[in-house]
């Protein structure tokens, strides 16, 4: 399964042949939105955003109130004066819902939610410049569609390709919608693209009363009941309400036949080698020297499910490039978590989930100055992260383990 926007995002692709091919598509993609403006006027296009709070009245249900916390921990200090969206290390965490909509259209490639008039439900998306960024945002209206009586609802969201936001976004609202059912059978829509670690947390999640439909993907469907669930995680943030990652960690483990809690003795290095983007360019180097911290380097995607979580599970300290393979935190208990960030000012999806899941996160920011969408690969200093190593994690270098290693 690959990101959903298309020619939106900002890194063009590997290869001449891709990137004449992506720049071409991009033109196209901006003429075409330019022409085709008049429609506006008719309503004709898919566009215009909406929140369920401002118009549904009935079936409205809250499942958790908003609040306020304060994550902030001794250390944190310079993490949160280099971060955009919480510098004070204080959370405004928004009611969380669950609504039905009636009738409702959905577009399960983008979990698009939107109702009669096609105004798309931003509850349905979280981040509005995400959908901007998709094929979606500005296509015409549909003048077919298939018909689906609800109950129906899906956890697919926009950036379900992406395992953090897999595990942080999505898996949380099946548990939510569990609870708002109270046993009412539902029927579950996913597209039939869905990835293979997806399709398998699941089968591993899903409860007796759920049945699971997979449906193409880039189609509409209307339906006279929708139960749509709020995001549980917000902006850059992966702090949720109490015990949904340790119910995610308990059924995927157990599913998996794994225990729930192992020892941990592993430090691991989590290589981004086989990504699109924000590389390592002195990867070797990298890897070189974690080794003398007694450190083993993995590429989580070429790695079973079963195989990722019993590493996480056992992993005392997680190093890596900002990249989706930290979800996999949400299967480790006691980890120290070092995230080495390409960006001056990273967003916080590691930290907040650290912080939830009760982790020590730890940072190496670099001097990248740009939005995180169009960061490209970078170069890790080596003094820093060393420094980084001994000073903050207390780790300790071992030259004889480095040198069985060389």
């Amino acid at each position: 399964m690959q990101h959903p926007y298309g020619y939106g995002l900002l890194v063009p692709p590997d290869g001449l042949r891709a990137k004449i091919v992506w720049f071409v598509n991009r033109i196209v993609r901006a003429i075409s939105i330019r022409l085709l403006r008049p429609l506006d006027l008719f309503g004709l296009r898919v566009k215009r955003i909406i929140w369920a709070k401002d118009r549904i009245t009935k079936n409205y249900r809250v499942m958790h109130p908003e609040r306020v916390v304060d994550i902030a921990a001794a250390g944190d200090a310079e993490f949160l004066a280099a971060a955009p969206n919480y510098p004070a290390g204080r959370l405004v965490l928004g009611e969380v819902f669950v609504a039905e909509v009636s009738p409702a259209f959905y577009y399960p490639a983008l979990g698009l939610v939107a109702n009669a008039k096609f105004e798309v439900f931003g509850d349905s998306i979280l981040l509005p410049h995400r959908f901007h960024l998709s094929a979606a945002y500005r296509s015409l209206r549909p003048f077919r569609w298939s018909n689906r009586q609800g109950p129906i609802s899906s956890i697919q969201r926009i950036d379900a390709y992406n395992f953090w936001h897999w595990m942080a976004d999505c898996l949380p609202q099946l548990l939510m919608l569990e609870k708002y059912m109270q046993g009412e059978p539902l029927l579950l829509l996913a597209s039939d693209d869905l990835g293979g670690f997806q399709r398998e947390t699941l089968a591993l999640m899903l409860s007796p009363t759920m049945h699971l439909e997979f449906v193409p993907g880039k189609t509409w469907i209307r339906t006279d009941r929708f139960v749509l669930p709020s995001y549980l995680s917000g902006r850059c943030n992966g702090y949720l309400p109490e015990n949904y990652y340790a119910e995610i960690r308990r059924r995927i483990t157990r599913g998996l036949g794994l225990p729930e809690h192992a020892v941990p003795e592993l430090r691991i290095y989590l290589s981004r080698a086989g990504a699109r983007r924000r590389r390592v360019t002195n990867e070797s180097a990298v890897i070189e020297l974690l080794q003398g911290y007694g450190f083993i380097s993995i590429r989580p995607e070429t790695m079973s499910l079963r195989e990722q979580v019993d590493v996480f599970q056992r992993a005392s300290v997680i190093v890596g490039p900002h990249g989706a393979a930290f979800g996999g935190m949400v299967f480790s208990t006691e980890a120290k978590v070092l995230v080495l960030y390409p960006e001056q000012h990273p967003g916080e999806y590691f930290y907040t989930m650290a912080r939830r899941i009760g982790l020590e996160h730890f940072a190496l920011i670099h001097d990248y100055d740009g939005d995180e969408d169009s960061v490209e690969d970078f170069e890790v200093d080596l003094a820093r992260m060393r420094t980084t190593l001994e000073r903050d994690l207390a780790l300790r270098f071992d030259d004889h383990h480095a040198a069985e290693h060389m």
